[in-house]
């Protein structure tokens, strides 16, 4: 075991309490660094041109930095169960909003 805080690996659900803190940071604690600015950058836009947008994307940097393994794919959904649970995630959060602000 190195103590080089370099070679640190972050658990994912560590990275996904960052990035619901700060968006893009989950990422950046991985080693992510280009997805860490893009989702930073695009949910800030989101957030500066309507609030609901900015959630949604925010929603989306959150399971990103939760599912994804650092390889090729976009959020790790490589197996039919994960991208069940992620579907089911992403329709809650939704029912959510409309439930609370309708």
């Amino acid at each position: 075991m190195s103590n080089n805080p370099v070679n640190h690996k972050v658990d994912n659900s560590i990275a996904a309490l960052w990035s619901m803190m700060l968006p893009g940071l989950g990422q950046l604690m991985k080693g992510q660094i280009m997805p860490g600015i893009f989702w930073a950058l695009l949910v800030g836009f989101g957030y500066f041109s309507f609030f609901w947008p900015g959630l949604l994307l925010h929603a989306g940097c959150i399971l990103d930095a939760a599912f994804n393994k650092g390889d090729n794919t976009w959020i790790g959904l490589n197996t039919w169960p994960k991208r069940i649970i992620f579907v089911c995630l992403v329709t809650a959060l939704l029912v959510y909003i409309v439930i609370r602000n309708f």
